[in-house]
């Protein structure tokens, strides 16, 4: 396996990459425990295979009442590598793979019916169905998460408060006054009951001061606060707002609802770039993320993969390669970002170009040969 880390570990995974420029690259530190996660998920990848259970012993382990998370699959070499990290990395749980191919009739008896599918049989009979990326690191968080109670219950001091909040990507916390708990403890509870697969909940002691929810988004780097908890559906914003994603890689049904999603978030364009590799997609979100933080309420930032919609490049002025493309949603017209812009100053640019009108729109006709990374 190559040895190298950083750009180097890219660019032999990817001939064509280009590492980012010095002003938006990550700290040496945090490139480095990035790499070592990426270096051993290349190692993993190597050497192992489904070690799957047979249908005996997946329902001895439902039997023994302990904490149980189940992969059902049919075909998912993606997923394999992933897997494994999961398996080695937990240890408190029951970690399991099934074979819906050849164990049917287990599969059919607990209503497996999609494949891959993921659940967490917790001891006390409650399951928990996992709804995020097949990726190890979120069904790491997901387990932890899981694990504890729906709302922990933390005190008020400053270390208690601050080591919850920087305890999951997104937490909420939550301080009534007394006589306001009976009005709103329930329905932060119920919230929490909705939203603990994915995010992390706590309520601290009464609140001398006022009711509040906060909410601390740290893969955004932002915090939102909701004081007025009387408004109809509040708590459904703060949700909505703090845990939209600054560079969002859409599925499948929502890349059909692009344009809707943006334009009932006021934002009248997307940029539009297309990877072909997780490395990719890594570097560029990072890069980025700060354009997309500045411009959130003008521009809709999306990564899309190329092996899963292969025609879209072509569609948006991109040929059969990858790179950026902008779509004004208020005219329709494409603007491809061309061959030589390398950093994200000069892609900002671009967009500004773009916006004042500067740029000519794509003829439709012409593909630009955009490049692969900022």
């Amino acid at each position: 396996m190559h040895s190298t880390c950083g750009p180097e570990l890219l660019r032999h995974r990817n001939p064509n990459f280009t590492a980012p420029s010095r002003h938006f690259t990550e700290t040496a530190a945090t490139m480095g425990r990035r790499c070592r996660s990426l270096a051993l998920l290349l190692l993993v990848s190597q050497v192992v295979a489904w070690q799957h259970a047979t249908s005996a012993e997946l329902r001895l382990a439902l039997g023994e009442r302990v904490q149980t998370l189940v992969a059902y699959r049919e075909h998912s070499r993606s997923l394999e590598p992933e897997w494994a990290l999961v398996r080695d990395a937990a240890q408190d749980a029951n970690i399991m793979s099934i074979d819906c191919a050849t164990e049917v009739a287990v599969c059919s008896e607990l209503d497996v019916v999609t494949f891959p599918a993921i659940r967490l049989y917790h001891g006390d009979g409650r399951i928990t169905r996992y709804r995020g990326p097949r990726k190890s690191t979120p069904m790491l968080d997901f387990l932890r998460r899981t694990s504890r109670p729906i709302v922990s219950e933390i005190a008020s001091s400053a270390t208690s408060f601050s080591d919850f909040t920087y305890s999951d990507d997104i937490t909420f916390t939550a301080e009534f006054l007394p006589e306001e708990a009976s009005l709103y403890e329930w329905q932060y509870r119920d919230l929490a009951r909705q939203y603990h697969d994915r995010y992390s909940f706590a309520i601290l002691p009464p609140s001398q001061h006022q009711s509040v929810v906060r909410c601390r988004n740290s893969l955004n780097d932002e915090d939102f606060t909701l004081k007025e908890l009387w408004l109809v559906g509040a708590l459904d914003e703060l949700v909505s707002q703090c845990t939209a994603p600054l560079v969002l890689e859409p599925t499948r049904r929502e890349i059909a609802e692009l344009g809707q999603m943006a334009a009932q978030a006021g934002r009248h364009m997307i940029v539009h770039y297309f990877a072909t590799s997780d490395s990719e997609k890594h570097v560029y979100r990072e890069e980025v993320k700060p354009l997309a933080k500045k411009y959130s309420s003008d521009l809709l930032f999306t990564i899309i993969d190329t092996q899963e919609h292969p025609l879209m490049p072509a569609m948006v002025g991109l040929g059969t390669g990858t790179g950026i493309s902008i779509e004004n949603l208020r005219t329709g017209h494409l603007f491809p970002y061309p061959e030589g812009e390398s950093s994200a100053t000069r892609l900002e640019k671009f967009l500004l170009d773009v916006i004042n009108g500067a740029v000519p729109p794509w003829d439709g006709l012409r593909a630009e040969v955009a490049h692969d990374e900022l």
